[in-house]
Parts: structure tokens; sequence; C-alpha cells
């Protein structure tokens, strides 16, 4: 069962991580991702290059190519000459270095969740939408499934509810906080310019704005900020933009980016589920073997959804969780 707040044309996937427990994790990642791709006959993976910048002494940009390095991944370190260089339309600003890898690029995620979801049909999955999950309770060797439309018994159950994770299972007391954020789509001058190959996916550090090349899928380029935003309720019928970070988002992009219209095509908003050390949640409810959540992705978790998926089958079917994992166990909450 699931309900997700992912929503739009692109999703950025990296190997660039300040850690070297997710860098390593990204790889399995990527294997999994060209596993769907095979499955379902979908080019689903953009490849286009991804640069990380910021002030060379910046902590978050020292501890990712220290990561880069202890997990092996080929990278550059760039200047800002070398990064306008290969990148005309970018300037990454004075003192400013750039860690460009060229792995990284984006999904189209869309794509990805509808050409998964007309994979698992044809392979037998069964898919209800729009009904609504009141209860999960275990009893009997089962998993019960309590909806508006009756009840539902499994073997087993893997509960990925997003931003209503905490409204469903409110005894685990998980400890999420459900955030509203933006994207936002920037006119160009030239489509062409902003091709993939032409320009790449990038992270700005210390502000962690990030941004994609034009996607052909919408007009522009999406640009946006993995922080901004209040907490908010996921059963509030509207998700307002908030026009202060639109006008906030495009300001950046004007000071990175050469070639922008200056007008602002779109303005989205969506939710993160965050955890307090904005690692995911993989694990079974304590004390079951039958229930399984996955959750508390906080904003980076699309670029692993098919790895998760796979991991959550595994224990699903196994009973038990990955041993290399750990990191995203219930444990680490005390």
């Amino acid at each position: 069962m699931f309900q997700t707040a992912s929503h739009g044309a692109s999703r950025l996937i990296r190997r660039t991580y300040p850690d070297v427990f997710h860098s390593r994790w990204m790889a399995a990642a990527y294997d999994a991702w060209s596993r769907v791709e095979d499955l379902t006959g979908e080019e689903l993976f953009v490849k286009c290059g991804g640069l990380t910048f910021g002030p060379e002494n910046d902590a978050t940009l020292r501890a990712t190519r220290d990561a880069l390095v202890d997990c092996g991944i080929a990278h550059d370190l760039l200047s800002r000459e070398a990064v306008a260089e290969r990148f005309p339309a970018l300037d990454i600003g004075k003192g400013v270095v750039g860690i460009y890898q060229a792995d990284s690029g984006f999904l189209r995620a869309d794509r990805c969740l509808r050409s998964q979801v007309d994979a698992a049909q044809k392979l037998g999955a069964v898919v209800h939408e729009g009904r609504k999950v009141i209860e999960i309770t275990e009893t009997g060797g089962g998993v019960s499934v309590i909806t508006d439309h009756g009840i539902e018994r499994f073997d087993a159950v893997v509960v990925t509810a997003g931003p209503w994770m905490g409204k469903l299972l409110p005894g685990l007391q998980l400890p999420l906080q459900v955030m509203l954020r933006q994207t936002t789509y920037s006119g160009v001058e030239s489509e062409e310019r902003f091709a993939p190959g032409q320009f790449p996916v990038w992270i700005h550090h210390p502000t962690d704005h990030y941004g994609f090349p034009s996607d052909g899928v919408l007009p522009g380029i999406k640009v946006a900020c993995h922080h901004g935003g209040p907490e908010f309720d996921p059963a509030a019928p509207d998700r307002p933009v908030m026009d202060e970070l639109a006008d906030s988002v495009r300001a950046h992009a004007r000071n990175h980016i050469a070639g922008l219209s200056g007008e602002i095509i779109s303005a989205k908003a969506c939710l993160y589920t965050v955890t307090p050390d904005e690692r995911f949640i993989l694990d079974f409810v304590p004390g079951s073997q039958r229930q399984i959540v996955c959750s508390g992705c906080s904003g980076h978790g699309f670029k692993f959804s098919a790895l998760l998926g796979e991991l959550a089958v595994a224990m699903a079917r196994d009973g038990r969780a990955h041993p290399e994992a750990g990191a995203w166990r219930f444990a680490r909450f005390g």
C-alpha cells in the first residue's frame, strides 16, 4: 500500500552525498533503476552530469568530496573558470569551487511512477486507487488493512504513506515533521542552451538551492530550495504557493545562471516528510515481522525509491532486514 507526496516531471539522482553510507548505497540505487528500465522498456534516467558547488571551505562540500574519494567514485574538482568553460550558462561565483560527477542526472518522475504501476499490474498486482486506509492491525498470522471499502487481509504489508504516516500509525510516535516545500520553473531565453548535456543538474552549498536542465516536458528550467516553508498538515485541502519563496529562488538563480527570461512559468507546492537526521526509515514495526514501514525520505528519497522497494519486498518475504541498512532503522531514535 502506498501514498505519495512525489509528483512532477523530474527528480535529481546523484552519487554525490556528504556521507559514505548514502554514497555507497547509491551504487545499488542506480542498479535498481536499470532493472526498472529493463522491466518497463521506458527511458527513466537522463544522464547529464551534476555539479555540486560552494566555498572551498564549506563543510558539506568537503564531506562530499571525502565520501567520493572513500567510495572510489570518479569526479572532477573544477574552478569557477573551468565550470564556465564547460557550462557557459552557469557562474558559480568568486571564491567557489565545484565538484563535477558525470553519472548524475534526473529521473522522469511521473513516468517512473506510471511505468512501475503498469509493470506491477502486468505481473499480477492489483491496484486499488482512491481508497482511504483507516487502520492496520496484525492478528492470527496475518495483517488486516481496514479501508473505507472494507477489510482485506495480507501475509505482510509495506506501508509507504508519506506525509500521512504519522496519522496512519500514531502508536509508533514517529519523529516526523511534514514540511511545505516548493518547486519553480523559470523561463529561459533558449531551451537549447539548457538541454541535458549543455547544462547539468546542480546543487549549491550552503544555501541548498538546486536545479535541473530543461526536462523536455515543461518549458523553462526547474529551480528549488531544499529548505523554506512551514510545517504543514497533509490533510489540508490546499497546498498554497509561497510567492516570497518563488521570488527568493528566482533571485538566487539569476545570480548564477545566464539566459533566464525573468519569468516564473510555474510554482508548485509539495510536501517533505522529514526525520530529525534526514535519513529514511526502513524497518519492521516493533514486535512484528509482517509490517514494514518505509518513510521519512526528507526530500531526497525518490532517487532511492526503486532500491527501497526491492529492500522492502525482501523484508516482507524473508522476515528480516538487510544487515547493512541499519542507519535507516527505528533504533537510532532511542
